[in-house]
């Protein structure tokens, strides 16, 4: 290989766009930010994933998977908002509407089972409009019950 191809390799393999850990994310705009209801799951559609996004009272914003990996039914956004004390520490929440499994929001991960999370998305918020980015954890695609 020429000292030219060398070069040329080792560009592309910096370049932003062909390079994926420094590829820009594209981010979605969901809604405006006074739209999204304090201590509520919203569903979202970020491409082809349905997302859903709770604002919570700190101004902290979550996008978790919308699919319950327990049920495989597409309900997270309908479930209860709220929290969990662990080791002393208060840890937010999302509880399925279905099976009443419990999801950390800051990570997706279920309480009784870290094997089995929802997946998360990263967020941002500019010119008061809530943006979803792309999947920052996969979620479970398996049904959990079923397999």
């Amino acid at each position: 290989m020429t000292d030219e191809m060398t070069d040329a390799v080792t560009d592309a393999m910096a370049d932003p766009i062909t390079d994926p850990a420094t590829a820009p994310i594209h981010w979605t705009p969901v809604a405006d930010l006074v739209a999204i209801p304090l201590e509520r799951a919203v569903p979202v559609r970020v491409g082809a994933a349905q997302v859903a996004v709770v604002r919570l009272i700190d101004g902290s914003i979550h996008a978790v998977g919308n699919r319950d990996p327990f049920s495989g039914a597409q309900v997270m956004a309908r479930g209860i908002v709220g929290s969990i004390c662990v080791g002393g520490t208060i840890h937010r929440t999302l509880v399925s509407p279905m099976y009443k499994q419990t999801f950390y929001l800051a990570t997706g991960r279920c309480t009784t089972d870290d094997q089995v999370c929802l997946g998360t998305w990263s967020t941002r918020v500019v010119d008061d409009r809530l943006e979803v980015g792309e999947c920052v954890v996969p979620p479970t695609t398996t049904d959990v019950l079923s397999a």
